[in-house]
Formats: C-alpha cells, sequence, structure tokens
C-alpha cells in the first residue's frame, strides 16, 4: 500500500513545484505582455481616429450634418435656419472637389442626389452625369432627380415613376416620394397622400417628414376629406408647432379652411377647436380675426360675431389687432337689437388703426348704422311732436275753463297766449341756432351726423342711392 501512495505524492509535489515556479516568475516578462496589449489597443485607436476622419471628410457624412441642422429648423430653431445657406454652400464644394472615385461608393452617389433633393444646387448632378468612372446609382435616379429640380415635370415623372421609395435609403426614399407625389398631385391625388404617407413613415422626425405632412394636409383639403384634414392638422400643429415654415403654414391653412365648409356655419366653424387648441395665441387670433371678417363679408354674422368676440379673447389689450375684431363685432351687431351699442362701437374706431383694405368695409357698417337709424330717430321725432300736441290742447282746455269765468280772464288768456307764442319763437329760434353747432347727443344721432370723412363719404353713398330711386318712382 505504501508503494500506491508513494507515486502519487510524488506527483502532488511536482504540481505544487511547478505551481511555485509560474507564481515566482520574474515580473518583468508579465509587465512585457501588458505592453504589447496596450500597445495594440493604442494602435487600433489610433486607427479608428484616422476612419474618421476620413469617413468626417466623406460627401456623404457632410450631408449628415446638413439634414441634423435641417432636423432642428423643422423644430424651430431660427439660428439654425440663419446657418443653412453656409453650411450648403460648404457642403456644396465638398461634393464638388471630391474625387470621382468616391461617388463609386454608393452612399456618396445617393448623397449627391439627395443633398440636391434637399436645397443644394444641380450644378452637383450635372457634374455627376460627366464622371468617368460612372457613379453608383442608377441612371434615371440621376436624370430624373436633376429633371425635377430643374422643373422638367413630364421628363422627371417619367424617369422616377419606377422607383419604389422603400427600395432607395430612408432619407432618400422620403425626398423621392415627395418629389413623385408633386409630379402626380394633379392626375391622381389619392396616390399623391399615399407617397407622402409614406414619406413620413420613412424619416420621422426630419425636415422631410415636416415637408410631406404640410403637404398631404392640403392635398387632403382639396380633396375635401375633412376628418383626415383635422387629423393631420393637429398632428403638425402638436409635433411641429416652432417649424421655421409653420408661420407659412398657417396662412395657407386658414385660405384653405375659407374655401370649406368651416366658414359656412357656426356648427362647421366649431369643428376647428379641436384643430385650434394646438395653435399658439398668435394663431389663433389670426385664425379668428381672418374668419370674422372673411363671414361678416359673406353675410354669417353669427359666425362673425363668434370669430371676433374669440380674437378679442386672444389679442393684447388697445393692440391694431384688438380695434379690428372690436369693427368686425360691431359691424355684426348694426342688424341686431343690439344696435345703439355697437353704433358707439363703430364710432369710438380709429380709422388709422384698420388694414386699408378695411376701410371700405366701415364705411359700408357706417352707412347701414345711418339707414337703420334714420326711420328710428324719425320715429322718436313723432312721438315727441305727439306729446307736445297732447301738452297743447291740455293748456287750451285749461284756458278757455278761465274765460267762462269772465270777461277779464279771456283778455288774460288772449295776452298770455300772445306772449307765450313769442317766447316760443325766441325759443325755437335760440334751439335751431345752438343745434346747429351742438354735437351729436345720441349714438343714434351720432349715426347721422357727417362729422368725419368716412361718414360723409357715407352719407353721399345713400343720398346717391335716394336720387336713383326717385328717379325710378317717376
Amino acid at each position: 500500500m505504501t508503494a500506491r501512495i508513494a507515486p502519487q505524492l510524488r506527483n502532488l509535489l511536482l504540481a505544487g513545484a511547478g505551481l511555485a515556479t509560474l507564481l515566482l516568475a520574474p515580473a518583468p516578462a508579465l509587465a512585457e505582455s501588458e505592453a504589447r496589449i496596450a500597445a495594440r489597443e493604442a494602435t487600433r485607436e489610433a486607427q479608428l481616429a484616422q476612419e474618421r476622419r476620413e469617413e468626417a471628410r466623406q460627401p456623404y457624412a457632410m450631408l449628415r450634418t446638413l439634414q441634423s441642422l435641417q432636423e432642428r429648423i423643422a423644430h424651430g430653431d431660427i439660428r439654425a435656419h440663419e446657418g443653412q445657406r453656409a453650411l450648403i454652400t460648404r457642403v456644396a464644394e465638398t461634393f464638388l472637389r471630391a474625387d470621382p472615385a468616391k461617388f463609386e461608393d454608393p452612399r456618396n452617389a445617393n448623397a449627391a442626389i439627395s443633398f440636391v433633393l434637399g436645397g443644394g444646387p444641380p450644378i452637383v448632378l450635372e457634374r455627376m452625369l460627366a464622371l468617368d468612372p460612372a457613379p453608383a446609382i442608377d441612371p434615371d435616379l440621376l436624370a430624373g432627380a436633376l429633371a425635377y429640380v430643374h422643373g422638367r415635370e413630364e421628363d422627371a415623372r417619367e424617369r422616377l415613376a419606377g422607383f419604389d421609395p422603400r427600395a432607395l435609403p430612408g432619407y432618400l426614399g422620403a425626398q423621392i416620394a415627395i418629389a413623385r407625389s408633386a409630379l402626380i398631385v394633379r392626375e391622381d391625388p389619392k396616390e399623391a397622400v399615399r407617397l407622402l404617407s409614406l414619406a413620413r413613415l420613412l424619416a420621422p422626425g426630419t425636415l422631410a417628414e415636416e415637408a410631406a405632412l404640410r403637404r398631404e394636409i392640403f392635398v387632403e383639403g382639396q380633396r375635401g376629406e375633412l376628418e383626415r384634414l383635422e387629423f393631420l392638422a393637429v398632428q403638425y400643429l402638436r409635433r411641429y408647432r416652432n417649424s421655421v415654415y409653420a408661420g407659412n403654414f398657417r396662412q395657407r391653412f386658414i385660405t384653405l379652411l375659407a374655401t370649406l365648409d368651416f366658414a359656412e356655419s357656426v356648427e362647421d366653424f366649431l369643428r376647428l377647436e379641436t384643430v385650434l387648441s394646438h395653435m399658439d395665441g398668435e394663431g389663433k387670433r389670426d385664425l379668428y380675426l381672418f374668419f370674422a371678417r372673411h363671414a361678416l363679408l359673406s353675410g354669417e354674422l353669427d359666425l362673425a360675431r363668434l370669430a371676433s368676440e374669440r380674437a378679442i379673447g386672444f389679442s393684447a389689450g388697445d393692440s391694431d389687432e384688438e380695434e379690428r375684431a372690436r369693427f368686425y363685432f360691431a359691424a355684426a351687431q348694426i342688424v341686431t337689437p343690439a344696435y345703439e351699442p355697437a353704433t358707439e362701437m363703430l364710432l369710438a374706431l380709429d380709422p388709422e388703426r384698420l388694414p386699408e383694405a378695411d376701410i371700405p368695409v366701415l364705411e359700408a357698417a357706417m352707412a347701414t348704422a345711418a339707414a337703420i337709424g334714420a326711420p328710428l330717430l324719425a320715429l322718436v321725432g313723432r312721438e315727441d311732436e305727439a306729446e307736445a300736441g297732447e301738452a297743447d290742447e291740455v293748456a287750451l282746455a285749461d284756458a278757455s275753463e278761465d274765460g267762462e269765468a269772465g270777461g277779464d280772464g279771456a283778455i288774460r288768456v288772449e295776452t298770455a297766449l300772445a306772449e307765450s307764442g313769442a317766447e316760443e319763437a325766441e325759443t325755437d329760434t335760440a334751439a335751431s341756432d345752438t343745434q346747429a353747432d351742438a354735437p351729436p347727443q345720441t349714438a343714434l344721432e351720432a349715426a347721422l351726423y357727417p362729422k368725419t370723412p368716412i361718414m360723409q363719404r357715407a352719407m353721399a353713398a345713400l343720398d346717391e342711392i335716394d336720387l336713383l330711386l326717385e328717379g325710378q318712382a317717376r
């Protein structure tokens, strides 16, 4: 048994000796191994840095920088918008000075087309057409994009029709979808909408999506798809309300809505409340002012009053916008029982604070107020005369009773009547002189008092109409 244990013990001792040798190995050998690892890592880092520097000089990398800037523009960065022109110039120089061999890389060839479709100069693609070796891009895609930016629609439509945006790199695919939609929107608006929706899916959060969404809204509006229009408008205002291009969008959107059913009644107009809730205060004010004026001129007075009231709420106090809103409200009120306060509001307006296009509307409103006020003043005058006549009859009856009491009394009555007549004559003369110079005392009188140039022109217009009517009656 001892003989069997001895070999095992010897092997164990030998293993322990080997481990001890390894543990007691000289330190320089281990340090040398760590140094080689560190050297390899440093070399790799240097190679990666060099590759990054080379990639940064590639045309497609420069385009990424531009697209990043344009994405900030889509979300309202004014400084990015101001710097865009200078960056486009730098990127264009990169493409124009690039070695032709660089465009054998499909990334650079695709980037050139994307750059020009995104606002770059067409000369970049014109140069690529003459390159030898030819760039790694389909010739029809290259020529079609160039035809599109040059406005040769038929040529562009034919060349780009065969390209599926989904088969192209994401951003370029979105741009081709937008271009194709623009080329067919008049003939096939439904397909144009499909392409714009596809563009939004291919480039979410970019300037391409912002542009596609804006265009899709107007195409749907022209198609009369009001529910889809409302949905897309909410999407745009929720995500791109601060876009540099949002101001232009609001103006076009207002014009579009004026051509649709939204401007026909209060009920239809209230459908816009969901859309308007995503607009800023200035946008809401401009929209309400537009609809107030449009409704006033269209004779939709309930809508004009509603829109002008809303506009007043979103206008700064004592601003020109508030003055306009008050004008539209008053003009819509003069044919209602609230005629008198509406007339007072019209007379309190400062015409110089209204847009020039609104001056004829103000004159028409004042003329209408005068035409409505004339019968009212005449009615008031007749009522006053009737009351005065009744008073005279009572006085005469009293005087007759006194006369029956005796002859002296009759003489006294005749004398009193004579004196009273003289006094009334003097009073009437004084009153007529005073009325000639006195300013109007009520809103009704003010509506007829031709003091301002606007009121004088309005009254002159009414006089001409009266003369024409009298001539026709004869």
